[in-house]
This record gives structure tokens, C-alpha cells and sequence, in this order.
């Protein structure tokens, strides 16, 4: 039954998203005048053009056993006019949708830190519902961040010429005519501070790669209506530090939390039967995020000083947290990566910048967990 209630949905989405397309009316004025013309040529026409002087003086045109001659041959050159009309403003449009093309730039940013999807690159699934010169701003930190070679902090210092390079992109384009386009397969604490950096650029549209089709996907489908639960908030204590673990799309490993935190109060933040390649909504995913930032504000609220982000989320929503999260209003914050099977299941984390223009720093969990 459960496959039924999603295919459901999916079908859905998918019509509403034509629905939603964006429309030339030129054409949709010619359509319904061809249209018109094939209902008027339903009956048996008769067409008689006069001539004085070689010129055409006029058309009459009448269908027999219906409508008087007269009326119909006005209703004729109404559709026939509404199909020239038409037509001028399909050639309008097109022309001006060609000059705001060639003026408008969409930067397509993708993140590159785990799976190698180079056969179906980011910038190849953008929607011509986008308008404007596609620019690729692809950023691949695999041979950094691969378990043979580890080089986090300079990730990080790859990542930190994100906001540059946009604004090298966008060059003289006004900010208005900048859309950025940004999704990726990275590791979570990267992606968050991906989001962090791309707080400032204005337009950002989420996309995911689907694991069971492999491919690039917007964020369209209909809000399910699950939200985080919240547990043993109360129990934190002022100037704290607090490991929260946010379980959006799988659990987090509570085992593994208690072995690389020990001491620490745990605050849970979960959707109820989290489950893989899931969340596909755009307005579930801004719901879940402002629970995030609602968490955020009750920990400083209650005194809380550094906050060890625990984050088993898709890469929409670990970018869409980074982009929400306020350093100088919310707690100082790390973000760590879980490794299954090692001795430390989070074996290093990121500690987010707190000022503007300042660094984002590579942590071993090592030297900074030693409360047990």
C-alpha cells in the first residue's frame, strides 16, 4: 500500500509542476484560435472573396445550416486577427527571453567529496525553467578527503573561494540576474559549510541526487507533513556543551555518540522512522530547518556555549542548515563526520566560523573530547 500512497504523490507533484511551468501566451493565444477555427470548420464552409480592382474586398465566410453568415464571418476574422496577435507576441517574447539568456547567469555549484557522478554532472539537469547562461562552478574535493588521503583543512581553504568565485562569475550582472544552482555528494560537515558560504548569494535553488535513480533531482514533492521530535532538551544545563543529534534521513548512532562523547548531554532532534532518499520537498525540508534554528535559540537561551553538531541528513538539507545557521545569534558550532567501524566513530569535525571573514577549522575529535 505504501508504494501506491507515494506514486500517488509523485503524481501529483509531477502535475502540479506543469502546471506551474512557465507559459508563453502567444502561443497559447494561436492554440485556442486554431482551436476556434476547427470548431467554426466542424459544419460545411462556404468561402466567397470579392474583388473590385484586383483587390480583395472582403471575406465572407459561412457554414451552412449554422450560424448566419454575417456572425460567422466576424468570429472568422476575430481568430484569424487573435492568431496574427498571437503570434507577434510569441515572436516578442521569444526575442525577449533570448536577450534576458544571454544576460542572466546561473551559477550551477556542485560538490564534489564522495560519489563520482562526472557521467551526469549538475549543470546537465538544470530545468529550462531556468533562464539564463549556464556556468559551471563545479567544486571537486575528492582527492582531499579520500580515506587514503585526508587533507580537511585544505578543503576547507578550496571551499572558502566559493563566494569569490561567484562574484567573478556574476562580474557586471546585477545581483538580481545572478541564480545559483547548488546540490552535491560531499561529506556532511563540508556540505554544511558549503551552506554557510552560500548564505550571502542571494538566490539559491536546493538540488539532491537520487540513489535508487542516480540522477540529479528538484526538491517537488508534496510535504508529508512529518516534523522533528525533540527529546531531553530540559535536562541541559547553562554554559554546557551539548551534543545534538539531528536524525533526518537515518538514526544516529547513539552507541557511537555515548563512545566519542562521553559526558556530554545528548539532545535529540528526529523524525519519527527517518528513512534514505526520502525528503524531496522543498517546503518539509524549510519546516525541519526552522525546527533546527528553534533548538538552536532555546541552547542559547539556556547558556549553552559550544554545540557538537551530530547531522545524519541528505545533502539539501545539510546545506539548507548550514545556509539558516547564525553564528552570532546561535551557539558556536561543530559539525562532525561519522565513520562507521572506526574507534572513533567521529574522528573530526568542523568548527564553523564565528565572525564574518573568518576560517572555518578542521578539529581531530581527539584532541578536543576529553571529558570521560
Amino acid at each position: 500500500m505504501s508504494w501506491v500512497i507515494h506514486w500517488a504523490i509523485a503524481l501529483v507533484s509531477a502535475y502540479f509542476a506543469w502546471r506551474m511551468r512557465k507559459q508563453n501566451i502567444g502561443l497559447t493565444i494561436m492554440s485556442m484560435c486554431v482551436g476556434g477555427l476547427a470548431g467554426l470548420s466542424m459544419g460545411d464552409i462556404v468561402v466567397e472573396g470579392r474583388q473590385i480592382g484586383g483587390f480583395a474586398e472582403f471575406l465572407k465566410v459561412s457554414i451552412t445550416g449554422g450560424l448566419p453568415s454575417l456572425v460567422t464571418s466576424i468570429v472568422a476574422w476575430l481568430l484569424m486577427l487573435g492568431f496574427v496577435v498571437g503570434l507577434v507576441f510569441t515572436v516578442v517574447i521569444y526575442r525577449r527571453e533570448a536577450r534576458e539568456a544571454d544576460t542572466k547567469r546561473i551559477a550551477v555549484v556542485e560538490l564534489r567529496g564522495l560519489v563520482d557522478t562526472s557521467d551526469t554532472p549538475l549543470i546537465s539537469a538544470i530545468s529550462s525553467r531556468f533562464v539564463g547562461r549556464r556556468e559551471d562552478c563545479r567544486i571537486d574535493l575528492r582527492s582531499m578527503v579520500s580515506s587514503r588521503s585526508l587533507d580537511v583543512a585544505a578543503a576547507l581553504r578550496e571551499l572558502e573561494h566559493l563566494p569569490r568565485n561567484l562574484r567573478q562569475r556574476r562580474a557586471d550582472t546585477a545581483r538580481a540576474d545572478m541564480q545559483v544552482v547548488t546540490g552535491g555528494v560531499m561529506q556532511v560537515p563540508l556540505l554544511f559549510y558549503a551552506g554557510m558560504l552560500l548564505d550571502d548569494e542571494g538566490r539559491v535553488t536546493l538540488m539532491d541526487w537520487d540513489r535508487i535513480k542516480e540522477q540529479w533531482r528538484e526538491l517537488t514533492d508534496v510535504d508529508s507533513g512529518a516534523r522533528f521530535q525533540l527529546d531531553d532538551i530540559d535536562s541541559v544545563q547553562p554554559n554546557d556543551e551539548v551534543v545534538l543529534a539531528v536524525s533526518a534521513s537515518y538514526k544516529a548512532e547513539l552507541a557511537d555518540i555515548a563512545a566519542t562523547f562521553p559526558g556530554l548531554p545528548l539532545v535529540q532532534l528526529y523524525r519519527p522512522n527517518p528513512r534514505v532518499n526520502a525528503l524531496w520537498s522543498e517546503d518539509e525540508q524549510a519546516a525541519l530547518t526552522q525546527q533546527f534554528l528553534d533548538v538552536l535559540s532555546d541552547l542559547q537561551n539556556r547558556g549553552v556555549t559550544q554545540v557538537h553538531l551530530i547531522l545524519a541528513a541528505p545533502a539539501s538539507l545539510s546545506i539548507r542548515f548550514g545556509r539558516a545557521y547564525d553564528a552570532r545569534n546561535m551557539p558556536s558550532l561543530r559539525c562532525y563526520q561519522w565513520e562507521k567501524g572506526q574507534t572513533t566513530p567521529y574522528p573530526w569535525s568542523v568548527q564553523m566560523p564565528l565572525t564574518l571573514g573568518a576560517s572555518a577549522i578542521h578539529l581531530p575529535t581527539e584532541s578536543q573530547i576529553a571529558k570521560a
